[in-house]
């Protein structure tokens, strides 16, 4: 496997896992509740992906020559108890590919990123119901607190 930063030519890919991964999850809402919230919407348009390359911090997974995820951050300063945090706005996994440390080798990308730009901490937000999700945050050292935002520390 390996991880790269999210190039120009990674779009259609991207906006592919996006859109599955997107289905899917309204899939499973229809299924659990029979109500479909979808807060992020249907795709990414250029602008979105090139403003994700210009922040040097979203990245790619190829695996067998395929592009299998992605994870889509942008590096935020405000006045808190951090000077800076890595926002990782969507993590998605094509769903072949899944459960191959793919999501792990991503977050491992974000904070090796934000350990060399001086970046203290991570966050990430999560959907009220992805256990998947917030599994994921947990074995990559993140405090979830909720279910609406996890944290971790540099």
């Amino acid at each position: 496997m390996e991880i790269r930063l999210l190039r120009r030519r990674d779009y259609s890919s991207v906006r592919e896992i996006y859109k599955a991964v997107g289905d899917e999850y309204l899939q499973y809402q229809r299924q659990r509740s029979g109500e479909v919230y979808d807060p992020v919407g249907p795709d990414l348009d250029t602008a979105q992906l090139d403003f994700y390359i210009a922040t040097h911090s979203s990245f790619v997974a190829i695996e067998n020559k395929k592009l299998a995820g992605f994870l889509l951050a942008q590096p935020l300063s405000w006045v808190s108890d951090w000077d800076k945090v890595l926002w990782l706005e969507y993590i998605a996994i094509h769903p072949a590919h899944r459960r191959r440390g793919i999501g792990l080798a991503l977050i491992s990308a974000a904070q090796d990123f934000a350990r060399k730009h001086d970046i203290k901490g991570l966050l990430a937000t999560l959907n009220v119901d992805n256990e998947e999700s917030k599994s994921l945050l947990v074995r990559a050292g993140f405090d979830v607190k909720d279910w609406r935002i996890a944290s971790s520390l540099l």
